[in-house]
């Protein structure tokens, strides 16, 4: 769509990048209540700079969303390192960018250790994206955004590093120009339909093909559509179709770090007042491409990494034939904004991009959006790229450029026709997508959908708690969705070792760790695995004490079952402490400037446990 141009430093950054994956998680300075604050980088906002407006209303550009910022190279040098009661680090650092209204960070030469965490937040918490671990591994990764000028970049790690397993090279900038109020949640147009109207009830599946893009060109960001697409194999490959002119000049690297967004969509037909959960991913290979103004305007890339099934994908079906529709949708993201459905009920029309006579060979389709029930959809910025679908659920177009708009919903847009797309751009495998889309050679017209979860069962489970004292037990529970026909657990360190029945019995740990917990589940679609991990613990740490502090680890003991007391060496009971319980352990501030053995006494149902502590303060 619409595009406005920045002058602006560019900064080149390695080759590949790791998919965005998160594992569940929460940052040590979060569960241990850490109060020291970390050290603070400000970062220094570029001046703006004078746009330049294209000549040419009629010239396809995706949105502008934002800019790049690179950062020095010994910003990492800034954070502190803090060790935890339970002996592991944990590494922060905040930066400020004022004036921003919304960060990303942007990272290369990850090397994540097996049970490091690394965590992004704003510095209220509100919003957390990670953990990330060694599953984002590469060579570059963009993140998605936190709202607000300022985040905090943590790392939890069983070790102090000499040098980070990672390096932070550029701040993502959505923010506010004068010249223009840039887009993103909340910014749709007043007649856009959300997608889980009534309008988008025959395209639920369809719908989850659909994704945001967070597109990175040099040092400017833009926002632009598209949607994941089926090959002939049916085998869940990651292409993604969208439009050529969003990020027309981006280079490898760019496509390295562009980030794509999944569900990002109200779970009602109403405008949600808050944003979606991050479901995102970074990383994409070009694989095909052609241009508006020689070609049918698309983009073939393979995202580096599959989609995970917790985002529900869904690959679309195809119709090459170059037949008109005479019904269908889009579904598209206008402004940045959550996934909106537009309606047509007029037949297509072949057409040249902007052309006045109806041409049987031209690359794109003319469309005129229709009033409905919900509203009347049509398309803004932002949207570029989207899939145009016909009454079959089939793709058979991407969206281009055009007029339409809330205030003016009669004008037309435009779509690259995809049987333009297939083969008439060239016959390089660079310029076509039947090299790409039709591996088995079958030379199909069209082709389905392909729904990876209708066969395929999702590993998931959850414990009644995730530490536990040495000798202590954890239960687990199946949480799988989807045709599950048979179960397998393993849990090291743990007694048993495995288990082949949908809730094992409960587990016992005798030494002190972290230990891994698979579950890989089998369906007629394949099997599906989840890993996560377990701590074991002293029941009493740290011991000794340098400041009074100790905790008492409770595993799957709850804070209203027991009691605590605490003894001098003479046997003297005190009272000078208040125990505050939290979720998973007691916390006791002992006498800090007295040294010397303290006795606790826990008692649990009427079952005593008795602790030897030791406080040394200098």
């Amino acid at each position: 769509m619409k595009k406005f141009l920045f002058v602006l430093p560019i900064f080149f950054l390695p080759l590949f990048a790791a998919a965005q994956l998160e594992i569940p998680g929460k940052p040590a300075s979060v569960s241990y209540r850490l109060k020291n604050t970390p050290p603070v980088v400000h970062v220094e906002m570029p001046a703006p700079q004078k746009q330049l407006v294209p000549n040419k209303t009629n010239v396809p550009q995706p949105l502008f969303a934002g800019y790049a910022i690179p950062l020095a190279d010994n910003i990492l040098q800034q954070g502190r390192w803090q060790q935890l009661p339970d002996g592991n680090f944990t590494w922060r650092l905040k930066i400020i960018l004022s004036g921003a209204t919304a960060l990303n960070l942007y990272f290369r030469n990850v090397k994540l250790g097996h049970n490091d965490r690394m965590f992004i937040y704003n510095s209220r918490k509100g919003r957390l994206l990670g953990a990330f671990s060694k599953q984002n591994n590469g060579k570059e990764m963009g993140t998605a955004y936190l709202m607000g000028n300022s985040l905090v970049l943590e790392l939890d790690a069983p070790k102090k590093y000499n040098r980070l397993p990672f390096e932070l090279t550029g701040i993502g900038n959505i923010t506010d120009y004068p010249e223009k109020s840039l887009k993103d949640f909340g910014d749709a147009g007043y007649c856009e339909v959300p997608v889980n109207c009534p309008e988008g009830a025959k395209y639920k599946n369809q719908k989850n093909s659909v994704a945001r893009i967070l597109l990175r060109e040099g040092s400017s960001l833009f926002w632009c559509t598209g949607s994941l697409v089926n090959d002939t194999k049916n085998d869940g490959k990651p292409y993604f179709l969208t439009a050529n002119h969003c990020g027309d000049a981006s280079s490898t690297s760019d496509y390295a770090q562009w980030v794509f967004y999944f569900n990002y969509e109200s779970p009602g037909c109403s405008r949600p007042s808050t944003e979606p959960a991050n479901h995102s991913l970074s990383g994409a290979r070009l694989l095909a491409s052609a241009d508006y103004n020689s070609g049918s305007d698309f983009k073939l890339l393979l995202l580096n990494n599959k989609v995970p099934y917790s985002y529900k994908p869904y690959f679309n079906g195809w119709d090459r034939s170059g037949d008109v529709s005479n019904s269908g949708v889009a579904i598209h993201h206008p402004e940045g904004d959550i996934k909106m459905i537009s309606t047509y009920n007029t037949p297509l029309v072949p057409m040249n991009y902007y052309g006045a006579t109806v041409d049987p060979n031209a690359d794109f389709w003319k469309v005129k959006w229709a009033a409905t029930a919900t509203g009347h959809g049509v398309t803004e910025g932002g949207s570029s790229g989207s899939p145009l679908f016909n009454s079959k659920g089939l793709v058979v177009g991407t969206l281009t450029g055009g007029d339409a708009s809330c205030s003016a919903s009669d004008s037309p847009d435009y779509f690259g026709r995809f049987s333009k797309h297939w083969d008439a751009n060239g016959t390089d495998s660079t310029r076509q997508l039947k090299y790409w889309l039709d591996k088995t050679q079958t030379d199909p017209v069209q082709i389905p959908g392909f729904d990876p979860l209708s066969t395929l069962a999702i590993a998931n489970f959850t414990s009644d708690v995730n530490k536990t004292p040495m000798g202590g037990t954890i239960h687990f529970s199946d949480l799988s969705t989807g045709p599950v026909t048979s179960y397998h657990w393993d849990f090291k360190g743990g007694n048993p070792v495995s288990s082949d029945i949908k809730t094992p019995p409960a587990i016992h740990y005798s030494t002190i760790g972290t230990f891994q917990v698979k579950l890989t589940v089998t369906s007629a679609g394949g099997t599906s695995t989840k890993i996560d991990s377990v701590s074991v613990l002293s029941v009493v740490y740290p011991n000794p004490t340098k400041d009074g502090h100790i905790h008492i680890l409770l595993g799957s003991y709850h804070p209203e079952d027991i009691s605590v007391s605490v003894y001098d060496m003479l046997g003297r009971r005190l009272n000078t402490f208040k125990p505050q319980f939290g979720n998973d352990n007691v916390v006791l501030q002992l006498p800090h400037n007295q040294n010397g053995l303290y006795i606790i006494r826990l008692t649990n149902k009427n079952v005593t446990h008795t602790y030897k502590v030791f406080n040394y303060h200098k």
